[in-house]
C-alpha cells in the first residue's frame, strides 16, 4: 500500500480580518462602558483642571472637619425633561455631585435632602419657606427652579438660583453658608471712610439713595461691620480689623489713632489713590442744587506711609505698557490689567488668583523697617513710567496717546500691594499731636494766663502725661494697596436681575483678593483659596505685547507726521495771531494767503499719512491674531490626520513584513 500525504481538515474556518477588527472593538466598547460604570457607582473621578476645580479645597475640608453640631442641606430643582434642557439637568446633576462630596467629607455632620417643588406639594412650601424662588432659564426661557438652603439649629443661608452664578462659585457659595450657619459672625470689622461705601440717606430728592458697595454687602454677610467718617480720631473698641478706604480727608489725630491701633496687635487693611477714578461717578448732580460733590481723588497716609517704610507720591500714576487694558478710545497703559505673573503665588491672598484691575493706580516703593517683614502681593512689570494724576486720565484720547508717544520706562518694578508684619516703632514718638481745637484753646488758656502770672509764678507747673505706645506691644499686620477704585462695584462686579433677586458676578479678582485680605487678617482664612479659585478670567497679556511690538516698529515714523502736522498748525496760529479782529485773511497779502494754504494743505497730508501708520499697526497686530487663530482651527485636524496616515503606513509595513 503506498503512502499518500493527506492534510488533515481544520475543525473550524480561520476568522477573517475584518471580523477580528470588529470583535476587538466591541471588546474596547465594553470595557470603556464597564470602566465608567464602576467608576460612577463608586463615586469616582479625575479632576485634570489647572486649579483643580471639580475637588474640594482643602479650605472646605477644614470647615467641615471642625463642624460639630448638624447641617442640613437642601437642593430644590426641577429635574425635568419638560422644563430644563439637557446642559440644565447636566448642571443640576453636577450640583447634587458636588452636595454628596460635602457629605462623604463631614463625618456625618452633614445630610443631604434632594426636593422637587412640583406644584401643591410639601416640597414646594418647603422651597417658599426657605426663600428658594424659581427663575427663568437662559436657554428654554421657562421658570426652572434650582436653589439651595443650608440651615443649623436656628440659623439658616439660601442660594436662591444656582445658574445665575458661575458654576465655578458654587463650591465657596456653599462653604461660606456652612461656615455661617455653624460658626455665627465672630469677628468686628470696622470701616474708616468718608464715602458711602454703606449705602446711606438720598443726598437731594431727584436722586435714589446710595446703595451699599458688594464689597461691604459681602463683609456683612460674615462679620459685625462698623462704618465711621474718615475724620475720626478714635477706633471703637473691640475692633478685630480695620479696615482704610481713601482716607483723603485724614487728620494726624486720625493717623495716630491708627498707629495706636496698630501698635496693640491691631490688623490693618489701607487703601490709597493719587487719582480715585470713581470720584466722578460719585457726585450726585449738580452741588450748587444740593447734590453732593464726589469725594477728592487723591489720598494718602504720609505719616504712617513713613514709619512704615512705604514711599508713595500721591501726585503720580502707574503707566505701565505690560498690563494696559483695551478701552473706547484705545489701550490705556494707566488701566492695569494684572495677570498671574504680577501676583504673588506663594501667599494666600493671591496664590490662586488669575487677575486684579487697577484703574490709575499709584506705586509703592517698600523699604521695610528693623523687626517688620515686607510681602509683596501684586507688583506691576519693569516696563512702566510714572505720570502726573492730570495727565493720567483714561478717558482722554490725547492724554492716552501722549504717554504711549513719549514713553521712557523705568526698568524697573513698583509695589502695587504689600504686606508688612512684624513689631512696628510709633509714627508719633513725640505722643499725641495736637488738634487745631486743641492749638486755639491754648492760645486762650496762654492769654488768660498772662494775667495771672503772678499769682502762679509759685506754684509748680504739672505737664500732660505721655501714655502714647512708642513701640509694638504686639505683633501687627498691615496691608496697603495703591488703588481705592478696585472695590469700586463699576470696576469689581457685575449686577445682574434675576425675579426679584439681584445676582453679584465678579468681572475680575478685585473682590475676591479683598475678601481674602480680610479673612486672611481677621483669622479665618480657609475661604480663601476656594474663592480664589472662582475667578476664570485670564488676561491675553500676550496681546499687549504684540501690539507693542506692532507699535514699536512704526511710532517713530508715526511720531514724525504727528510733529510735522503740529508745527504746521502752529505756525497758521501765529500768522494769524499776528492780524487783528475777524478779517485776519482778508487783509493778508497773497504771498501769505498762499503760505497759510500751502500749510493746510500740508497738515491735511500728515494726518492723513498719520492715520496710514495707525491702520498698519493695527494691520499687522491683527495678522498676528489671526495667524493664532488659524492655528487653533486647524491644528487638531492637521495633527489627527497626520496621525492617521502614520498608522495607516505602519499597519501596511507591518502587513507587508508577514
Amino acid at each position: 500500500m503506498s503512502e499518500k500525504a493527506t492534510t488533515k481538515p481544520s475543525s473550524a474556518a480561520p476568522v477573517s480580518r475584518s471580523l477580528a477588527a470588529v470583535i476587538a472593538i466591541v471588546i474596547v466598547f465594553c470595557i470603556v462602558v464597564a470602566i465608567n460604570a464602576i467608576a460612577g457607582f463608586l463615586n469616582g473621578r479625575a479632576d485634570l483642571t489647572q486649579d483643580h476645580l471639580y475637588t474640594l479645597a482643602d479650605g472646605t475640608k477644614k470647615i467641615l472637619g471642625r463642624l460639630e453640631a448638624p447641617v442640613i442641606v437642601r437642593l430644590y430643582t426641577t429635574d425635568s425633561k419638560e422644563f430644563m434642557t439637557p446642559s440644565e439637568l447636566s448642571m443640576s446633576r453636577r450640583v447634587e455631585e458636588l452636595i454628596r462630596e460635602y457629605v462623604k467629607n463631614s463625618k456625618g455632620k452633614l445630610t443631604f435632602k434632594k426636593l422637587n417643588p412640583e406644584p401643591d406639594t410639601d416640597a414646594e412650601d418647603s422651597a417658599v419657606l426657605d426663600g428658594v424662588q424659581a427663575g427663568a432659564s437662559r436657554e428654554s426661557g421657562q421658570e426652572i427652579t434650582m436653589g439651595i438652603a443650608v440651615e443649623c439649629l436656628d440659623a439658616k443661608e439660601v442660594i436662591p438660583f444656582v445658574p445665575a452664578r458661575p458654576e465655578t462659585m458654587l463650591e465657596y457659595d456653599l462653604s461660606r453658608a456652612i461656615a455661617a450657619v455653624h460658626d455665627g459672625k465672630k469677628s468686628k470689622i470696622v470701616v474708616m471712610t468718608s464715602m458711602a461705601v454703606g449705602g446711606g440717606p438720598p443726598t437731594n430728592f431727584q436722586a435714589p439713595p446710595p446703595q451699599p458697595w458688594v464689597a461691604y454687602s459681602e463683609l456683612e454677610k460674615d462679620y459685625q461691620v462698623e462704618t465711621i467718617p474718615g475724620t475720626s480720631t478714635v477706633i471703637p473698641e473691640g475692633t478685630d480689623l480695620l479696615v482704610v478706604l481713601h482716607p483723603y480727608d485724614i487728620t494726624d489725630e486720625g493717623q495716630y489713632a491708627i498707629d495706636q491701633y496698630l501698635l496693640k496687635g491691631g490688623r490693618v487693611i489701607t487703601a490709597v489713590d493719587p487719582m480715585l477714578f470713581a470720584s466722578r461717578f460719585m457726585a450726585a448732580g449738580n452741588p450748587m442744587m444740593g447734590g453732593a460733590p464726589g469725594p477728592p481723588p487723591s489720598s494718602n497716609l504720609a505719616k504712617l506711609f513713613s514709619a512704615w517704610g512705604i514711599g508713595y507720591d500721591d501726585t503720580r500714576v502707574v503707566a505701565d505698557s505690560r498690563y494696559p487694558t483695551q478701552i473706547r478710545d484705545g489701550v490705556a497703559p494707566t488701566v492695569l490689567s494684572l495677570s498671574r505673573e504680577a501676583l504673588n503665588k506663594d501667599d494666600v491672598v493671591t496664590q490662586y488668583l488669575n487677575d486684579l484691575f487697577l484703574i490709575t493706580p499709584g506705586a509703592f516703593t517698600v523699604t521695610a523697617p528693623d523687626g517688620v517683614t515686607a510681602t509683596t502681593l501684586a507688583s506691576t512689570s519693569k516696563d512702566i513710567q510714572l505720570v502726573a494724576t492730570f495727565d493720567a486720565d483714561p478717558t482722554q484720547k490725547e492724554a492716552i496717546q501722549r504717554i504711549r508717544e513719549n514713553f521712557k520706562s523705568l526698568n524697573e518694578s513698583r509695589v502695587l500691594a504689600v504686606k508688612l508684619k512684624g513689631n512696628f516703632k510709633s509714627a508719633f514718638p513725640d505722643g499725641k499731636p495736637k488738634s487745631a481745637a486743641d492749638a486755639d484753646k491754648n492760645d486762650e488758656d496762654k492769654k488768660d494766663g498772662e494775667k495771672d502770672d503772678k499769682k502762679d509764678a509759685d506754684k509748680p507747673k504739672e505737664e500732660e502725661k505721655d501714655t502714647s505706645l512708642k513701640q509694638s506691644e504686639k505683633e501687627g499686620v498691615v496691608i496697603a494697596i495703591a488703588d481705592s477704585d478696585f472695590l469700586y462695584d463699576e470696576f469689581a462686579v457685575q449686577k445682574m436681575q434675576v425675579m426679584n433677586q439681584v445676582i453679584i458676578q465678579p468681572m475680575n479678582g478685585n473682590l475676591t483678593a479683598f475678601q481674602n485680605m480680610v479673612e486672611q487678617l481677621s483669622g479665618a482664612s480657609e475661604l480663601s483659596d476656594i474663592r480664589s479659585r472662582s475667578s476664570v478670567r485670564r488676561p491675553f497679556t500676550k496681546l499687549n505685547e504684540w501690539l507693542k511690538e506692532a507699535e514699536s516698529k512704526h511710532m517713530a515714523e508715526y511720531k514724525k507726521f504727528d510733529s510735522q502736522k503740529r508745527e504746521a498748525e502752529q505756525e497758521i496760529n501765529n500768522i494769524l495771531a499776528a492780524k487783528p479782529g475777524d478779517i485776519k485773511e482778508a487783509i493778508m497779502s497773497p504771498e501769505v494767503q498762499q503760505k497759510v494754504e500751502q500749510l493746510r494743505k500740508d497738515m491735511v497730508d500728515y494726518s492723513k499719512k498719520a492715520r496710514e501708520i495707525n491702520k498698519q499697526i493695527k494691520k499687522d497686530f491683527d495678522w498676528r491674531q489671526n495667524v493664532i487663530k488659524l492655528g487653533n482651527a486647524v491644528t487638531m485636524p492637521l495633527l489627527v490626520i497626520a496621525f492617521g496616515i502614520g498608522l495607516y503606513f505602519f499597519r501596511r509595513s507591518q502587513t507587508a513584513a508577514r
